[in-house]
């Protein structure tokens, strides 16, 4: 089983997760020993191979635009054209177990993390911006350039943010930036990172970053998507509301303008009271109990490491 200590060396875990985890970047150059791992994956042979198998793939066609189209011939002709394609990974069965290793020894949720593969060739990168992601990329093959500064524009963005000029107007980003406009060009004194095959950049989240890539490039994501404290407040709510049937109810004539607007509105109003009673049980106690309270109403689970142990067993029986 491929496991965060594998990903990460020849830092330790433990100085990772006390370190660069989870706001400071952090990158190694190269590692054949790494890289070889995920060589020995079949359906990572080639780009061709990556994209025939895939059910639908993101063609980035300029100015942070994606494209999705199908797999096999369409993509492959898109690549063969020089555009960067990514595909989400997890239908490959060793990089879905690969992410749950790594979701498990990060103390994440289960479901937290997942795998995308990105394809290019020839001159390639993307153009600066930022992601509200967190990302271990992992370079398979091929030679990349990074250049990576953090973020004093927006804390915790909820989607990708462009710099001046690129930004459209009035965005989720723009909306929730501490400060605008955003940086047009990546800082002078940003870092400048190049990896070959089995290289490693870890790319906090809202860290601005672009990349330059030279011939077959192929490169694998681990990318931790959620949990928000919003997301699991929100899932514990809903799964404390979901038990009384009036909370069930469809939210039928809300925007009606014959009059059915006023009893739908009085019927949401008629439930306000019982919230308010549920989030008093909720929120009983100290914070800390609270707190804990919370996490196991939103039913989000660990990792089960034992099935992580089976799946390994069976693999070397």
């Amino acid at each position: 089983m491929f496991q965060l200590s594998d990903l990460i060396s020849p830092l330790e875990p433990a100085d990772f997760l006390a370190g660069p985890w989870p706001e400071q970047a952090w990158w190694r150059a190269e590692s054949p020993v790494q890289a070889a791992v995920f060589e020995e994956v079949p359906e990572l042979a080639s780009a061709h191979a990556v994209l025939a198998s895939a059910g639908s793939v993101g063609v980035f066609i300029g100015n942070g635009d994606v494209q999705m189209v199908p797999g096999g011939d369409t993509s492959i002709r898109h690549y063969e054209a020089g555009r960067t394609c990514f595909v989400r990974s997890d239908h490959i069965p060793r990089l879905a177990e690969h992410t749950e290793g790594i979701t498990a020894d990060l103390g994440l949720p289960q479901g937290s993390m997942h795998s995308e593969i990105f394809c290019s060739k020839g001159d390639s990168g993307a153009t600066m911006h930022s992601d509200y992601d967190v990302n271990f990329a992992l370079l398979v093959r091929g030679n990349k350039r990074w250049r990576l500064a953090p973020n004093h524009h927006i804390r915790n963005q909820v989607g990708q943010c462009f710099p001046d000029g690129h930004e459209k107007p009035g965005s989720i980003g723009m909306r929730l930036a501490d400060r605008v406009p955003f940086p047009a060009a990546m800082p002078e004194d940003a870092h400048i990172v190049d990896v070959a095959a089995g290289g490693l950049v870890f790319v906090p989240r809202g860290w601005w970053h672009e990349t330059e890539s030279r011939g077959e490039c192929l490169q694998v994501n681990f990318v931790v998507k959620r949990s928000m404290w919003l997301t699991v407040l929100g899932r514990a709510i809903r799964n404390v509301l979901l038990e009384q049937a009036d909370w069930r109810a469809y939210a039928f004539d809300v925007f009606a303008t014959d009059g059915r607007q006023d009893k739908a509105l009085n019927t949401l109003a008629e439930l306000l009271p019982g919230l308010r009673a549920e989030l008093d049980k909720v929120l009983s106690g100290d914070q800390r109990q609270a707190a804990h309270r919370i996490i196991e109403l939103s039913g989000l689970k660990p990792v089960a490491r034992t099935a992580l142990t089976d799946t390994t067993t069976t693999q070397l029986s």
